[in-house]
C-alpha cells in the first residue's frame, strides 16, 4: 500500500512539472513587420473568404543561412482589412505562431497601423 502511494505521488508530480514546462513552451504572440511577396484571396469549403499572404523569413539551420517562404493567414474579422494589401506591401500585425510538420505559418489577430 506505501508503495502504491508513493508511486501515486510520484506520478501526479510528474505529470504536473511536464504540464508546467509545455505551457510554458507555447508560442505566446508577437508582431510581424515584413514585406508582402504574395497575396490571395479565396474561399473556404465553407464559402468563407480568407486571405493568404507569402512572406519571406530568414532562416538558419546548421549555420547555413537561407529565406523560406512562409504562410501568414488572414480570416474572419481580419479579411477585410487585408483585402486591401497587394504584393509588395508592407505587413505589420499581431500574429500567431503555428507549426504543421515543421513548417511554420502565422494566423492574423490584428492589424497595427
Amino acid at each position: 500500500m506505501k508503495k502504491s502511494l508513493s508511486f501515486a505521488l510520484i506520478m501526479l508530480v510528474s505529470f504536473i512539472a511536464l504540464a508546467v514546462f509545455v505551457q510554458n513552451g507555447i508560442a505566446a504572440d508577437s508582431i510581424l513587420d515584413t514585406t508582402i511577396k504574395s497575396v490571395t484571396v479565396s474561399n473556404d469549403k465553407n464559402g468563407n473568404e480568407y486571405v493568404r499572404f507569402i512572406i519571406v523569413e530568414d532562416k538558419e539551420l546548421h549555420g547555413i543561412e537561407y529565406k523560406a517562404d512562409v504562410v501568414t493567414m488572414a480570416f474572419g474579422s481580419a479579411v477585410e482589412k487585408a483585402k486591401t494589401y497587394s504584393d509588395g506591401d508592407q505587413l505589420k500585425a499581431i500574429i500567431s505562431q503555428n507549426e504543421y510538420r515543421g513548417r511554420t505559418s502565422y494566423n492574423i489577430i490584428a492589424f497595427v497601423e
